[in-house]
């Protein structure tokens, strides 16, 4: 194996082991498939360290299809298809939740807590009004700091819960051109309700204004990145075809989806109409659809998500949308070449790598002093926005500030 990868590979870039890239992740796979390794707790640990970030698979020349392999490599693990010894207990980082040492209950009560309240919309609602709840008794902070590694994860403000109930379709139908309306299915994820309500409600707005009807469909499920790039494959299917049946209506022009993560998972299957990224979307409209923007004189920090340039490889998408607000200068981060280290659950996995990661990007937002950031997936933003005095944005948040 070659090695141009590593040097891109942001775990291995922290610790320069080979274990932690790559090279070496590919390596143990092939010990534990062909028996050499047994699968105990420090194996295990370097696999799942692994981001999926795919800046290694972005770089190499033979087109190893590195991402795939982790999932199902993942998908094996958990199905205890090699000689395992999972109850290995070693003494852990007191910084980092370590799921490879913990014993097997424990690692049960981990996947329930992914399946059962982060990858329910309904029960991630709940528990953010919870939160809202503590941050306006006065213990946001008081939570972040008790919380540890966990609670230092916690955006430090909450925006108020969107209720998909009380939105209806829009009435009108051409927009300002006279053209027929497109009538979208909008896709709000998981953290629809209670951590990205700001950007759902901007969505809506933003694409009412330029004559679309926009429905809300209800039943909608988890997306299933979570599980395709935790170890279940099967349910990461099954979420994938429940949505295709909610966004069964063929009126439907596109599924448009808040969230870039979300879009590459719901790209890996045939929809009933295309699924578009909503900057993307919003980006390509012609100039005749869109009205007039008032001006913000404001520098937007413009942070890309692994999964806008890897996945959809759609780099340009959230600065050609940003360049329409007339007087808004958009700052593209040097460090956008490098995953900020939220990787889905990763940041809840491991804390203190993902702190790591997101340190050089604090530090240069730091330095550029913007009005705010925004980044076009809600994991990235959360995790930044941890760590940051600066408002962390979705990309349409600020077109719809924009309307006139």
């Amino acid at each position: 194996m070659c090695g141009i990868c590593v040097p891109h590979c942001p775990t291995f870039g922290l610790t320069q082991n080979e274990a932690d890239g790559p090279r070496g992740r590919i390596s143990l796979a092939l010990g534990l498939s062909s028996g050499q390794l047994a699968a105990d707790a420090t194996v295990v640990d370097h696999l799942d360290r692994c981001l999926s970030c795919l800046a290694c698979e972005s770089v190499c020349p033979s087109r190893v299809a590195y991402g795939s392999l982790m999932d199902h490599l993942r998908t094996a693990l958990a199905a205890g298809d090699f000689t395992a010894d999972m109850t290995t207990q070693r003494t852990p980082d007191t910084t980092t939740v370590d799921e490879a040492a913990l014993p097997k209950a424990a690692r049960r009560i981990w996947t329930a807590l992914r399946n059962r309240v982060l990858s329910r919309r309904r029960m991630m609602g709940r528990l953010g009004s919870l939160l809202r709840i503590l941050q306006r008794l006065g213990l946001g902070g008081a939570l972040r700091t008790l919380g540890g590694p966990w609670g230092r994860a916690l955006p430090r403000q909450l925006p108020k819960r969107f209720h998909p109930a009380a939105h209806r379709p829009a009435t009108h139908k051409t927009n300002e051109t006279g053209r027929s309306a497109r009538r979208v299915g909008l896709f709000i994820g998981c953290t629809g309700e209670a951590l990205n309500s700001d950007a759902v409600r901007a969505g809506i707005r933003v694409l009412q204004a330029l004559g679309h009807i926009v429905e809300i469909p209800e039943g909608q499920a988890c997306c299933g990145a979570m599980h395709q790039h935790g170890g279940d494959l099967a349910t990461a299917t099954r979420l994938r075809a429940e949505n295709r049946q909610v966004f069964s209506d063929p009126d439907l022009t596109a599924i448009v989806v808040i969230g870039t993560a979300c879009t590459a998972e719901l790209q890996r299957e045939p929809q009933a109409a295309p699924v578009v990224e909503i900057t993307d979307y919003l980006a390509n409209l012609p100039d005749a659809d869109w009205p007039p923007l008032n001006p913000l004189a404001i520098r937007a920090g413009i942070h890309l998500p692994c999964s806008q340039t890897r996945v959809l490889k759609q780099p340009g998408s959230t600065e050609r949308l940003l360049r329409r607000i007339p007087d808004l200068t958009p700052v593209p981060l040097a460090t956008n070449d490098r995953c900020c280290g939220a990787a889905g659950m990763h940041v809840l996995m491991y804390p203190d790598q993902a702190e790591a990661l997101r340190a050089p990007k604090l530090e240069e937002i730091e330095r550029l002093k913007p009005d705010c950031v925004v980044s076009a997936n809600i994991g990235c933003a959360t995790h930044l926005a941890a760590g940051l005095g600066v408002a962390v944005r979705h990309p349409v948040e600020l077109i719809a500030r924009a309307l006139a």
